[in-house]
């Protein structure tokens, strides 16, 4: 006689619900503190993409104004500005709080699924919108978060004359990553699989 045993079993699916609880409240804390953190800082940095950029060093770029660094790391760089306005100082940590948000709500709906899982609910009625949000999550933080990098870069360049046609800094790809978009197409489906699933547990009850 054949068994069929657990992927995780309920120790395994209760630890990895409170790792995920954990995970969520220290994303959403570093989403909050980071733009506020900078906000104490004179200036602020964005990833830019220079041509003619080669290894790991930092280096001059002709027409740089002062107090305007670029720091080469392969295969984009870092601009770091030591002085910029208040708005653009939070706002080269918004790339990053929408990461740390995507990572939070990501976190915690994952947690919530697999707590439904572990107290033998699988296909709570919940479960099904828990996965459709957890696939938001993925487009937020692998689509989302790139274009926030590009246009945010764009906003500082151009607030230091550096953002003209001549301009030797590539800001914007214009490749769409795929491997979020298959991820959250496959949540997708599981939102689907969990939500006809309830329905026939439904089906079940209401048969007996």
């Amino acid at each position: 006689m054949t068994t069929s045993r657990p992927f995780l079993g309920r120790t395994g699916t209760n630890l990895g619900a409170a790792v995920l609880f954990v995970v969520a409240g220290v994303a959403a804390l570093v989403a909050v503190v980071q733009p506020i953190n900078q906000l104490t800082q004179p200036g602020g940095s964005v990833v830019v993409t220079p041509s003619d950029l080669t290894g790991d060093r930092a280096f001059d770029l002709p027409g740089l104004p002062e107090g305007v660094v670029l720091t080469a790391a392969d295969p984009d760089a870092l601009l770091t500005a030591f002085e910029l306005p208040a708005g653009l100082r939070a706002l080269t940590e918004l790339p990053a709080s929408l990461g740390a948000i995507a990572v939070a709500v990501g976190a915690w709906l994952l947690a919530r699924t697999l707590w439904a899982i572990h107290d033998g609910h699988p296909f709570d009625r919940r479960n099904p919108g828990r996965l459709a949000g957890l696939a938001a999550a993925v487009v937020l933080g692998g689509l989302v978060v790139p274009l926030a990098e590009g246009l945010v870069a764009t906003a500082v360049l151009e607030h230091l004359d550096l953002a003209g046609p001549d301009s030797p800094l590539v800001l914007l790809s214009t490749s769409l990553p795929l491997t979020p978009i298959g991820l959250a197409f496959a949540l997708l489906a599981a939102a689907e699989a969990f939500r006809r699933g309830r329905a026939l547990e439904d089906e079940i009850e209401g048969t007996v």
